[in-house]
């Protein structure tokens, strides 16, 4: 495989998120239970023991609250979120990466380039196992490899090639969900468990039966590209122990044959060893049958106390699980309300449809733990998906979701059911609905890295305005859960973009309405300003011929061109008061241009009302006769 290429020096810390559970349930429902409590513990007890040492209690309780920090800075979910004393639990369980991640962290805290050896010796033989193994000789601890490190690690094939007095041969190999989570930092994650496992096996003489380490010998290791990690382990040969029984079997036989000598001097020397060596078989098949049932005895009890033990293990075990699980529900549970309350805040502080649809990415990626998210709008009209937004991607991702235009015509296809039968949509591996995807979203599949995705419509009174969809790039990582709460997300972005499209056509209308009022008012002004230019164009024009007109028929009236007769005085006054009244006529025209630009003043006057009546009446009157032809007389006026 290619990952075999990649140099031992590649740690995980390479990769920036975890992609796995650390904890819990993973995604096949199913317990994790990886990597006993019991691995994490030894590493951070031993890391403060010895930052204490070497840098003082201070240093050390920093670098706990460091720990506790990175680890918490690699998960996204915040549900799992760690604390010292969980990582002290012993009866909690891990997943590999996590605890790959917590092992490479302990050391760079430590500054330990034997970081992993030191753990394996000092802490990972427990009071436990040297109890349980005590009883035992070195060959038969190292023949029960298998069964003691399954104690503390699941899914490793352990396995004992050869077994004498002072040697061993041991293989672990890596089964594929070890290699699933290490992925292409493998080599550096085995480096881990490998010096941490030798560093066990070189203590396991001291610490058993007060003897020198044991020689620990690499015969494959997976770090150097072989398919195993296989061991050769050595140590110095157990002192037997002896029994007074045979001394007083021979000293029961030698007494016999002199004995039998004294009594009967007749006898061979042979037949008196023969008498001799009777009480000394006897006493070794008697010795023989009491080791024997001691030993029994002894391998019963120890096989009892390893059955409660085990027993009371995996009961307080599965107890503390199950107790995990349930504080990682309750916070998770605690997480989204809180997501949902701040994006509930945040959608009701803007109406503006960019700065929501900008809100409501970064909610889905900063407060839920989902890697990238994306809001994707429907034209139901051409049945196409466009103008989509993402966020979690880089700038030319981005663009790329910006610009295609995806046509949605198959109500059975994933972008269908959700666009045309506006049903929510979870899909646990996109590798099992494929074929089925159009292929732009392939395209961008490839491009982010999505293996699991969920997408819900946006609908608001039985219109789909788009789809709101997140993904992670691990298989089976999204669950019925995260489902519903991406539904109830998607209601209330949904009522969202509806308000916030109902307020972009508010202000459309206003402006349109604005800029037609506007219209309107420089119409009317305009209008106006015509009308006063043309009312003090004609009243000026006016003016001036009548002045000159009433000034004409007052020298007539005054007799300055002869005498007059009394019907040309009548009707020279009754074209004067016409002049007049023309005259005022005008003058009320230019008050009205006053009133306008607010300059006329008002004085009150007193007006003589038989006057006015009589005035009125006379301009009534038919006058002059139907026989006269006034309109000739006037023609005469103007020559």
């Amino acid at each position: 495989m290619a990952e075999e290429l990649l140099p031992p020096t590649q740690t995980i810390l390479e990769r920036p998120y975890m992609k796995f559970v650390p904890f819990g349930v993973d995604e096949r429902g199913e317990r994790i239970k990886d990597v006993s409590g019991m691995i994490v513990h030894d590493n951070v007890e031993y890391l403060e023991e010895w930052v204490t040492r070497t840098k003082g209690a201070d240093a050390a309780a920093r670098a706990m609250d460091d720990l506790c920090r990175l680890l918490n800075d690699r998960i996204r979910d915040p549900a799992y979120h760690v604390t010292l004393d969980q990582l002290k639990n012993v009866w909690n369980s891990y997943s590999y990466e996590f605890t790959s991640y917590l092992r490479e962290f302990c050391r760079e805290q430590s500054r330990d380039p034997d970081f992993y050896m030191n753990v394996g010796r000092e802490k990972h033989i427990s009071p436990l196992i040297q109890t349980l193994g005590r009883p035992f000789s070195l060959a038969q601890i190292h023949r029960m490899f298998p069964y003691f490190a399954r104690k503390y690690a699941k899914d490793l094939e352990y396995s004992v090639l050869e077994v004498t007095d002072t040697s061993a041969v041991l293989r672990m190999n890596l089964t594929a969900r070890v290699f699933e989570q290490f992925g292409p930092y493998r080599k550096a994650c085995t480096a881990q468990i490998c010096e941490s496992t030798k560093g066990r096996f070189a203590m396991v003489p001291p610490r058993l039966h007060l003897l020198p380490e044991s020689r620990v010998v690499d015969r494959a290791c997976i770090v150097r590209g072989d398919d195993y990690c296989e061991w050769e382990v050595r140590w110095e040969r157990q002192a037997r122990r002896y029994s007074a029984g045979p001394l007083w079997g021979m000293g029961a036989g030698l007494a016999t044959a002199g004995l039998m000598r004294l009594a009967y001097p007749s006898m061979s020397l042979g037949e008196v060893i023969l008498a001799g060596l009777i009480p000394i078989s006897v006493a070794g098949m008697l010795i023989n049958r009491h080791l024997r049932q001691e030993s029994q005895q002894r391998e019963a009890l120890i096989r009892e106390q390893i059955t409660v033990v085990e027993s009371r293990h995996e009961e307080l075990r599965a107890a503390y699980l199950e107790q995990e699980q349930t504080r990682v529900e309750l916070r998770r549970k605690v997480a989204q309300l809180t997501a949902l309350h701040r994006a509930g805040l945040h959608f009701n502080s803007t109406l503006d449809r960019e700065a929501l649809m900008q809100k409501v990415l970064e909610t889905l990626t900063g407060d839920l733990p989902y890697d990238r998210v994306m809001v994707s709008f429907y034209d139901p009209i051409r049945q196409v998906v466009k103008d989509a937004r993402a966020f979690g991607v880089s700038p030319e991702i981005q663009a790329f979701v910006r610009a295609r235009e995806i046509p949605v015509t198959d109500p059975m296809s994933p972008e269908g059911i959700v666009l045309i039968q506006g049903q929510p949509l979870l899909i646990g591996d996109l590798q099992a609905v494929w074929d089925r995807i159009h292929p732009l979203n392939q395209q961008l599949a490839l491009l982010t890295q999505a293996k699991a995705l969920i997408a819900v419509p946006l609908k608001t009174k039985d219109r789909i305005l788009g789809s709101l969809t997140v993904d992670r790039m691990q298989e089976h990582s999204l669950t019925q859960d995260d489902l519903e709460l991406m539904m109830t997300v998607a209601n209330q972005v949904a009522i969202a973009l509806d308000n916030a499209s109902a307020y972009e056509q508010i202000e459309e209308l206003n402006l349109g309405l604005e800029a037609k009022v506007c219209e309107r008012t420089a119409e009317l002004e305009q209008a106006d300003r015509l009308r006063s230019q043309f009312l003090s164009h004609v009243s000026h024009e006016l003016k001036t011929p009548l002045t000159s007109i009433k000034g004409f028929l007052q020298n007539l009236l005054d007799g300055l061109t002869g005498p007059l007769n009394e019907k040309q005085q009548r009707y020279l006054s009754r074209m004067l008061d016409n002049a007049e009244r023309l005259i005022r006529m005008i003058e009320d025209l230019l008050d009205r241009t006053r009133i306008q630009s607010g300059r006329l003043d008002l004085v009150p006057s007193e007006i003589d009302l038989e006057h006015c009546i009589g005035d009125a009446v006379e301009q009534l009157r038919l006058w002059p006769r139907p026989n006269d032809k006034p309109w000739r007389w006037l023609l005469s006026l103007f020559p």
